[in-house]
This record gives structure tokens, sequence and C-alpha cells, in this order.
């Protein structure tokens, strides 16, 4: 079932009073972490050179587009880690639950924009920022597509973080997100060879812990404008805008809430790597990745009362393929889970809110009672 997030607990009620002093001094709160690219104990990488990063992007590409052609899911998985093999994994087991045939959709990549981290220690990751387009399709602007319920335009800006855990491990695609309408990338502090600055999550001096942005995101999705937290995290389509688009329909997933029954949604912290780069302003960019839960449930399933079956909750297309088979529209709860990629600005302190820029994922979960 759907719970409520640790870091939303953390950031609820008086908590949350913290969030008035953010603009003045970096928050405090929560456990220090290390961001991907960061000293970590591990042995300290080379440098990466422009002319590196753009083969292993032009490899991911070359991969994904033999393995969307062939319906190799195999190969498909082998140039991915992270959050974003947990979406190709969920993808390639729809388009098997829903015989769908190879060739699938794939994207046509402009010249990309690389960002190099310093040489630091393991793991370590780049970005890249990139416009992507639906291959064999004109660009046209009624074409788009919808994640956690906001809608996207198919052709638009991406930022791919490709990770790499160990001197030994291969570069591996961790997550692309999307620049959501009205967002545009920052300008990065970059050297004459393109590298930026990786910064530790626990940096202080930014309106927030690069660590805490998350959470505070989390905490206006959660709640809406009224929370606290929507102090320091500007309002826009990731943010308020994930907050109405849960109240107001079940977030792209199909979920219908049956008379008596309840819905719930709540946005949840992840293990996977979080990492930040140095922008031009002193501030920097993060990205990291959650949880977005949407339940229906019986009411004793999320308000602790007695657990009586309810009526049938119907169960949509999109969770069909993650759900055991043959699985029967459940009397109790419901929940989709969807893991999503996000990037968002962490301004220096003083320097306005945080902006929550970029989204990417969907639906890696299901489970029914």
């Amino acid at each position: 079932m759907a719970h409520r997030s640790g870091w939303s607990r953390l950031f609820s009620g008086a908590a949350l009073a913290v969030t008035a002093g953010l603009a003045a001094a970096g928050c405090t709160s929560g456990p220090a972490s290390t961001s991907a690219g960061s000293a970590s104990g591990t042995a300290t990488a080379p440098a990466l050179s422009a002319a590196q990063a753009r083969q292993v992007f032009d490899a991911y590409v070359a991969t994904s587009d033999q393995a969307t052609r062939t319906g190799d899911a195999t190969l498909a998985l082998s140039d991915v880690t992270g959050a974003q093999w947990a979406y190709v994994s969920a993808t390639f087991k729809a388009n098997a639950y829903f015989h769908v045939r190879a060739p699938y959709e794939n994207y046509v990549y402009a010249s990309p924009v690389l960002y190099l981290p310093e040489a630091a220690g393991y793991p370590r990751a780049f970005v890249v920022a990139v416009h992507r387009a639906l291959a064999g399709s004109p660009p046209r602007q009624d074409m788009a597509t919808w994640v956690a319920g906001v809608e996207e335009p198919v052709d638009g800006t991406v930022l791919m973080v490709f990770q790499q855990a160990s001197a030994t491990a291969p570069w591996q695609l961790a997550s692309t997100s999307q620049l959501a309408a009205g967002m545009s990338l920052p300008p990065m502090a970059a050297d004459v060879s393109g590298q930026v600055q990786a910064l530790a999550m626990s940096q202080a001096a930014l309106l927030s812990r690069p660590d805490v942005v998350g959470p505070l995101q989390a905490a206006v999705v959660d709640e809406g404008p009224a929370s606290p937290a929507a102090r320091v995290v500007a309002s826009g389509p990731l943010t308020t805008g994930l907050y109405q688009a849960a109240r107001g329909s079940d977030l792209g997933i199909g979920l219908r809430v049956p008379w008596g029954d309840v819905r719930q949604w709540d946005l949840d912290g992840s293990n996977y790597t979080k990492f930040a780069l140095r922008t031009a302003d002193g501030g920097a960019l993060v990205f990291y990745a959650m949880y977005l839960n949407t339940t229906v449930a019986v009411p004793g399933v999320l308000n602790d009362s007695p657990i009586r079956p309810g009526p049938r909750i119907a169960i949509p297309d999109p969770l069909l393929p993650l759900l055991p088979a043959g699985a029967t529209a459940p009397h109790v709860s419901l929940e989709g889970q969807e893991l999503l990629s996000f990037a968002a600005v962490d301004p220096p302190a003083g320097g306005g809110k945080i902006r929550v820029i970029a989204i990417g994922g969907g639906l890696t979960y299901a489970s029914a009672s």
C-alpha cells in the first residue's frame, strides 16, 4: 500500500518552520549524502575528456537504437542503470504483455552539450543536454506525451545523466529527464574543457542543501501551495502542477475510485544516486529520483481503521503488466508506483526559489490486494 513519505514527515507541520530561514543559510536537516562524482573514499577517477564522453553518448544511442529496432530487452538493459534501468525494464515488460512488436518507437538526437565532472572519486557522472525528437515523425505541436499526469511535447530537450560505478565498470545511462514547458537549463559553471564542479549533497552555501531539494518538492506535491515548503519552492508544472494533477485526476494511471473508497498520492524518496553540478551563479543543478505512489483503497487501509473489503477496484491497462499473471480486480487496495527522475535548480542563498525544471520516467511497480 502507499505510505506517507519519510521525506514528507520530516518536512511536515512544525518541522517546516525551518524553511523560513533557508534563504539566509543552507538547510542542515537530514543526513549528509554523497553525490555521484564526488569523493567517496574510493580511488580517484581520472579527468573525463569531451571526446570520451561523446563516445559514451554515441555508444548509448547506437545500442538503444538497435534494441528498439529488434525488441532486444537484454541489449537495452545492458546500457542503463539505476532509475533508467527500472523504467526501461518496465517498458519492455509492457510491450511484451500487450504484444507490441518491434521496432518500437525511438528517438533521434541533435548534437549534445556535455557537462563533465572534475576528477574525483567513484561513482562519477556526467550530464548531456540534448534535443531529441521521435524518429520518423515530423515535429507537430499537437504531439504530446504524459509523465505523472504532466503533459510534455514528444520532442524536447532532455538532460541525460551517465554514471560509472567504478574504474572497471562501464558508463551507463542512469536517468533521463525532459525540460517541462516554460523551463530552461541554467548557465553552468563550465570551464573551456566543459568541466563543471560536482557538489557534495551536503553543500550548505545554497538556498537548500542539495539532498533536501527532493524532500521540499515532495512536501509541495503532497500538500500543495499551502505547504510551508512553498516558501522556498517555486510553483510550476512539477511542483504545484503535480499537486493539482493529483487532486483532479489519477496522475495519468487510470485508477478509478469506487463508491466508499478513498484515493491517496505521495511523493517518496529513493535510494538512487543523487548528483549536483555547480551553476554559473553559484547555485546547483540537482539530479535525483523519487517514487510517486497513487493508491485506491478501502478507508481502513489508509487510516488504520478495520479493513473491510469493498467494491471491486478496476485495474487500468497500464498496471496490468506489473501485476502477477491472471490478477483479478482487488477489493481492498490497488497501487500504481511511478519512478520519476527530476532535475531542479537550487539557487545560491538569497537567489530566489528552488525550481524543478525536468521530469522523466514512468510506471515501474503495482500491487493489489
